[in-house]
């Protein structure tokens, strides 16, 4: 076997914080200001979504210590509550998880990308599928100048976003900020109805959030993974609950809070605002490198499931680990999305689903921790993990439970597409337990 790309800290914050970037973040808060009437309400409201995804990450990076494996929730689930529960989360990565994602980012790469470059006349779809076989060949092929392609634009992106903070800082003396909030709308009244009102911000926010544990799928090809894969995923989330705050508070107070409310470009709007036409251009052109830093960066992490799954007897043999397998994994994953580009041009529509299915099955990941675990000394003793990862699992099921839940109420038919997932991913774990394929203990 030809050795592995060995990723270090920066390349591994950098797939983290390139996986969280996208477009959620440039687009929520016209949402979340709709629904709690205030700046600073959706200021607390992404600050909420950032610890509950800093607990996330503390808890990730004990699954990674126990196991410094590729292979994400497929391998914690299929190792500690059997095949069946891991096939089922690897099979929500196949076909909703890194798929969706990577196909929704790239249409959002198109809508953005397009009209700055002049290309508003391309046929649907082309230029999001260029982004996905282009970044698919360079995973698959080139993988080591694909990583540093991968951190150059991570850097690029995180560089004009601090350039457009410092303009706006320029401007914080001169210009007409607004923290008042929506004028007419009447405050939501009783704790129950405030805080309904809140946790479903939240819960559209956490969304943005969502990649924070990138880099546990490529912890095999990881030095010192025990070490490295959670430095990289508190850190990454640490920079990008940071950056989220500073520039939403940006997009919140540049304008009156009327002309945001309920839009989905409240990140050009206050761009406009601010420093007119050329700092919209600039923040329109970080949404692009948003999306297409997602696409790079879960082309890069995702194909590492299906490796583990084909190595545990879960997936067709060829796409075990091997010399060639990244190129088979990555081109599986590349054509999926590709096909989805293709055939669900309004794949948007579907990302609440894709979330609540993959919060529900990052949720029972995290839950794990909660079980204990045989100690390696003589006398087997069961043990914890170290109280603070404890506690941090013990927040992030609860409030992903909530999420999902609110989610399931807002729009029932999340939790139908939930349900419709796991009956198919059950018929093809029947396929392979049939077919006499048993997961290497």
């Amino acid at each position: 076997m030809s050795a592995s790309p060995r990723y270090g800290l920066t390349t591994l914050t950098g797939v983290v914080i390139a996986s969280m970037i996208g477009f959620g973040a440039f687009t929520t808060s016209g949402f979340s200001l709709a629904s709690l009437g205030t700046p600073a309400r959706v200021l607390w409201a992404w600050l909420t979504g950032g610890l509950v995804a800093l607990c996330g990450s503390v808890a990730y990076g004990e699954l990674a210590r126990r196991l410094p494996l590729s292979g994400g929730e497929y391998l914690y689930l299929s190792r500690t509550l059997g095949p069946w529960a891991g096939f089922q989360a690897g099979w929500v990565s196949l076909t909703a998880g890194f798929s969706g994602a990577i196909a929704g980012a790239a249409i959002v790469f198109e809508a953005y990308a397009a009209p700055l470059l002049g290309l508003s006349g391309v046929p649907e779809g082309v230029l999001a599928t260029g982004v996905i076989l282009v970044f698919g060949l360079g995973h698959g092929v080139l993988a080591r100048p694909a990583a540093l392609a991968q951190n150059s634009i991570v850097a690029v992106k995180l560089l004009v976003l601090v350039v457009f903070l410092l303009v706006a800082a320029s401007r914080w003396k001169v210009h007409s900020w607004s923290w008042s909030g929506v004028s007419g709308q009447v405050p939501e009244t009783g704790l129950i109805q405030q805080s309904l009102s809140f946790a479903r911000s939240v819960m559209w926010i956490s969304l943005s959030y969502a990649g924070f544990n990138a880099g546990i799928y490529v912890a095999a090809e990881t030095r010192d993974p025990e070490r490295t894969v959670p430095r990289s995923l508190w850190l990454g989330t640490v920079v990008v609950t940071v950056l989220y705050l500073l520039l939403n508070m940006v997009f919140v107070t540049a304008v009156p809070a009327e002309r945001i409310v309920l839009q989905k470009h409240v990140a050009a709007i206050a761009a406009e605002a601010i420093g007119g036409v050329r700092l919209k251009t600039l923040i329109s052109s970080v949404v692009c490198l948003g999306t297409l830093s997602s696409v790079a960066g879960m082309l890069m992490t995702g194909p590492r499931v299906f490796s583990r799954m084909a190595d545990d007897g879960l997936f067709p043999g060829w796409f075990r680990s091997g010399p060639r397998s990244v190129q088979r994994t990555v081109g599986l994953q590349a054509a999926i999305a590709v096909a989805l580009v293709v055939f669900l041009r309004d794949y948007l529509s579907l990302l609440d689903y894709l979330s609540s299915v993959l919060a529900i099955s990052s949720a029972v990941a995290v839950g794990t921790l909660l079980l204990p675990v045989r100690g390696s000394d003589a006398a087997g003793v069961f043990r914890f993990p170290h109280p603070i990862c404890l506690v941090s699992a013990a927040l992030y099921v609860v409030a992903t439970a909530v999420i999902a839940v609110l989610m399931a109420v807002d729009d029932p038919r999340d939790l139908l597409g939930a349900l419709l997932t796991v009956v198919s991913g059950s018929v093809i774990w029947v396929f392979f337990e049939r077919g006499g394929r048993r997961p290497v203990q």
